[in-house]
């Protein structure tokens, strides 16, 4: 007898491979959210791609097909109740359909497929990047400027890895960093260069910004941002610390 489904597990799967069906552009960044969905789940990447397959691609393909279909996310609980009701009574004809369908239209999602499957074997092979070390400070709730934690083993790992950069000669690699938004991986990437590294403030951004300074980019980065902190003593440390740093600058 086939086991029922347990649907609390498959949502977050759900959830994130609709993405794929929305009517935009996903960047590495959503892929690696999608990646990361995979890793966190008891599904394998192979289970995952099952999934897609007879779960979700006979729900949102049409999508694909609209001349004005959905891109910013589609409504979570109509998603889990559209799956979930064509799973009760899917029969042996709409599997048979859905066979001829997916072979016609898989390929609009290929490319995504190809892509995913590379930043997911990337990430697992891979536990202790920056990248996935910045995710489980973000999962564990520590953040940048948040200093009373800065004991925490995550937390020293992350300074750990970033130093690693610094000291194989790999800055210019640690600065495409500054561009990634995700798990405050941007934030983390320009306290560090500002704070620990031993770096001249007047070096330019070699690969990312070659008109402007670290120190500048960094700090207008931080200042952009810290506002939107949902910590209000990381908003606080955050404020001082900017304060302290431009006015060292301007003593010089």
């Amino acid at each position: 007898m086939k086991e029922p489904l347990d649907i609390e597990q498959r949502k977050p799967i759900w959830i994130a491979l609709s993405d794929f069906y929305l009517d935009t552009e996903l960047d590495d960044a959503a892929l690696r959210h999608i990646a990361f969905t995979i890793i966190d789940s008891p599904y394998s990447f192979e289970e995952v791609k099952r999934i897609n397959k007879y779960e979700v691609f006979p729900v949102l393909q049409p999508n694909l097909l609209s001349p004005a279909g959905v891109w910013a996310g589609f409504d979570e609980k109509w998603l889990v109740e559209r799956i979930t009701s064509r799973l009760g009574s899917k029969n042996i004809l709409s599997d048979a359909g859905l066979e001829i369908s997916y072979q016609f239209f898989k390929w609009m999602c290929k490319n995504y497929r190809v892509r995913l499957e590379r930043i997911y074997n990337d990430l697992k092979a891979n536990q202790d990047s920056y990248i996935v070390t910045c995710r489980a400070a973000f999962v564990t709730g520590i953040f940048p400027f948040q200093f009373e934690k800065s004991e925490h083993p995550i937390y020293k790992k992350l300074q750990r890895i970033a130093f690693d950069y610094r000291d194989t000669n790999r800055l210019q690699v640690f600065y495409q960093f500054l561009q990634e938004g995700q798990y405050s991986i941007n934030i983390w990437t320009a306290y560090f260069l500002l704070e620990i590294f031993d770096v001249d403030k007047s070096a330019k951004l070699v690969g990312l910004n070659d008109k402007e300074t670290i120190f500048d980019f960094c700090y207008r980065l931080i200042e952009n941002t810290f506002q939107s902190f949902e910590d209000k003593n990381q908003i606080k440390n955050c404020s001082y610390w900017l304060d302290a740093r431009r006015r060292a600058t301007s003593d010089l």
